[in-house]
């Protein structure tokens, strides 16, 4: 059964595979491993230390602004 962690990897990752975001990662030349270990490490430290839902809310809205950049600029 996968995670929510797993569900947000793989559409993470379709959206980095998508051609218009490739080409714009090229020729912004971006580093995709850069791109791919920031978003891994919003994922481990979704929770954090602080209990703070707050902080919590902030890292979940900050992983889904990231997906959803990304989508509506390919479209």
């Amino acid at each position: 059964m996968k995670t929510l962690n797993d569900s947000l990897r793989e559409e993470f990752r379709e959206i980095l595979n998508e051609e218009d975001i490739k080409e714009m990662i090229v020729a912004k030349e971006l580093d995709l491993q850069i791109i791919e270990q920031a978003f891994e490490k919003l994922l481990n430290n979704k929770y954090g230390t602080d209990e703070s839902t707050l902080i919590e809310k902030g890292r979940a809205d900050f992983e889904t602004f990231i997906i959803n950049t990304l989508r509506t600029q390919t479209h």
